[in-house]
């Protein structure tokens, strides 16, 4: 499998799929099903995305073959039950397909990504791949994650999501720099200084929910950070 093309159309499908939709959008092809038009605008954006990513005539083909695979998960996901498993059963799926395709294309010629790729020892698009998954991606997935387990029910939790998304994609993107350059104590700090503001809270739910939100928004960075520094051992193996 070629990693750079497989890198390529996974930077793609998070920006198509997570970034090129809204939740007006989403919420229009969970109620319209087969009779949503973005539903089929919404393939033909991730097969064009990937096409830009791999620009090479050949590729064309696999490009449309990812937007109708992309439709027909998309499909399936409509008509099945909305929630947690749902996610994650999706993008496993479109993940999959990608997997597939990078080891059924035969590329010999440079994707742009690797002109981005200009450090000896700092990987420019998995960084980028790793910021883009701590924003929107690990919004969601700490969402339905909260959701399934009736976490931040109640009304004060409610008047407090947005800001703790915002919050929450601050901290995960501080995290990921924080990992890459060593300083995990800062990590610490960060977590220390959030439990400090929130001690002196009485409401209960509202203490689960920070919490809870707080694990697995750091659970998120720290992978995604890792998963940057291991490109980095990667290098210094291989050379």
């Amino acid at each position: 499998m070629n990693s750079w093309l497989f890198l390529s159309l996974l930077l793609a499908h998070v920006i198509g799929d997570f970034y090129l939709q809204n939740d007006k959008y989403c919420a229009q092809k969970e109620e319209r099903k087969l009779k949503s038009w973005f539903l089929y605008v919404h393939s033909l954006i991730i097969g064009g995305v990937s096409w830009i990513v791999v620009p090479i005539c050949d590729f064309g083909v696999y490009a449309l073959a990812i937007a109708f695979s992309h439709w027909v998960i998309d499909v399936i996901k409509t008509y099945s039950p909305q929630g947690l498993w749902n996610f994650v059963i999706d993008q496993i799926t479109h993940l999959l397909i990608l997997i597939i395709v990078a080891f059924s294309f035969d590329i010999t010629t440079e994707l742009p990504i690797q002109s981005m790729d200009c450090y000896e020892s700092f990987s420019m698009p998995l960084f980028l791949l790793a910021i883009l998954l701590c924003i929107k991606p690990a919004n969601i997935l700490i969402k339905l994650v909260l959701k399934k387990y009736q976490i931040g029910e109640t009304q004060s939790c409610e008047n407090i999501k947005n800001a703790g998304a915002l919050i929450g994609n601050l901290e995960r993107i501080l995290t990921i720099i924080f990992v890459i350059i060593g300083q995990y104590e800062a990590i610490g700090f960060i977590i220390a200084a959030k439990s400090i503001l929130r001690f002196k809270d009485t409401d209960t739910a509202k203490t689960e929910y920070v919490l809870a939100g707080t694990f697995l928004s750091f659970g998120i960075a720290l992978l995604s950070g890792l998963m940057v520094i291991s490109n980095f051992v990667f290098r210094i193996f291989v050379q």
